[in-house]
């Protein structure tokens, strides 16, 4: 069975269109079509996939056009609006343009940050992702959602703006370290509950986590997220579904200072919010029981603190689908679909107490 897939996704308001491109060695050619009519291109990445990746590229498409490389310390504490200036004034003295073209080089918070930098420099510059982890290539490099953290949370500052395209080599999975996978294990999960009864019954059934096992899903994964964008681009309804687990999920990694990782807080969330809709009777108790088998294996090898309930809450209060008066969330009520309320929405209020109860329950089961 072969991987490569090309997959679009059509913004027709605006007559604009993101293929995904996925196939092993694509930074070997990387097609010339993503970075036509460029002044010049400047290849963003963090210091530890800059090492990798970032010489093979730049000699790429220095035969495209003017080609800089642009570095800054890996991790969710670069996160912010101090590093995303910081490029920002290294692209001016480059001599960067409006028709120029940013490369991201890297995992989400590469894509995150210079998805965010492009919207803004200038305002608005061509980008082109080029995702190098599991987590980036099944999710956060698809639908143009940019971002950087804040003392306040997660994601609290942002646009949407969507790259030119999204080329995926699968080969980089090559190089992941072991505990990374767990960060595009917890998305694909994600992608079977909310929309995919299939794909979470393949993930189900794998005898490891390997990377060559999930390499097979990933066209899958990337079909789901980019069907759902493509009807859904600013969030209006139906996006709010692939947001699945992270209600909990991102104020658990707020309330952990970013020393958790996403892919651990997510699927400590969809636990949670799983748990959730049982309770309010959305979801069959024998589904949030498959889920939780699958997800309880991968909890046991988490080595998780004592979770801060209040802290927690918190920051769920300050998530961008809440509301002063209630904590707002997706919620699955099978495997394979996710739950609308009676007037269409997808977004389910749910109680301060009940919120609470959830997080208890977690706790005991770390």
């Amino acid at each position: 069975m072969t991987n490569t897939a090309v997959l679009s996704m059509s913004f027709e308001r605006r007559r604009e269109k993101c293929d995904i491109r996925i196939e092993n060695g694509l930074l070997s050619r990387l097609p010339r079509s993503s970075f036509s009519n460029s002044s010049s291109i400047a290849v963003i990445s963090d210091d530890v996939v800059s090492r990798l990746y970032a010489n093979r590229v730049k000699s790429q498409l220095s035969k495209i056009a003017t080609t800089s490389v642009i570095t800054f310390p890996h991790g969710e504490k670069s996160k912010n609006i101090e590093t995303c200036s910081r490029i920002a004034a290294k692209m001016s003295d480059l001599g960067l343009d409006r028709k120029s073209t940013l490369v991201a080089l890297g995992g989400g918070v590469v894509g995150d940050m210079v998805g965010f930098v492009a919207s803004i420099f200038k305002r608005g510059v061509r980008y082109v992702q080029v995702p190098t982890t599991l987590l980036a290539q099944v999710d956060s490099s698809i639908g143009g959602k940019t971002g950087v953290d804040t003392d306040w949370g997660k994601n609290q500052l942002g646009t949407f703006y969507q790259p030119k395209a999204i080329l995926i080599d699968l080969q980089t999975l090559d190089t992941l370290p072991h505990a990374e996978v767990f960060n595009g294990l917890a998305e694909m999960i994600k992608s079977g509950v909310i929309d995919d009864s299939e794909l979470f019954r393949s993930i189900e059934k794998m005898d490891s986590f390997s990377v060559e096992n999930l390499k097979s899903l990933i066209a899958r994964a990337c079909r789901i997220k980019a069907r759902v964008v493509e009807r859904d681009e600013k969030e209006a309804n139906l996006r709010v579904i692939l947001n699945y687990g992270h209600t909990v999920g991102h104020a658990i990694e707020a309330s952990s200072n970013f020393t958790l990782s996403h892919g651990k807080c997510v699927i400590l969330g969809m636990a949670a919010e799983g748990w959730i809709a049982t309770k309010l009777g959305i979801f069959s108790e024998s589904d949030c029981m498959r889920q939780n088998e699958l997800l309880s294996g991968i909890i046991k090898s988490f080595k998780v603190k004592n979770l801060d309930a209040g802290k927690i809450l918190a920051f769920a209060r300050l998530d961008k689908k809440s509301s002063v008066n209630s904590i707002k969330m997706s919620l699955p009520e099978r495997i394979g679909k996710m739950h609308q309320m009676g007037d269409g929405s997808y977004l389910i209020p749910v109680k301060k107490e009940l919120f609470l109860a959830s997080l208890q329950k977690l706790q005991r089961e770390l």
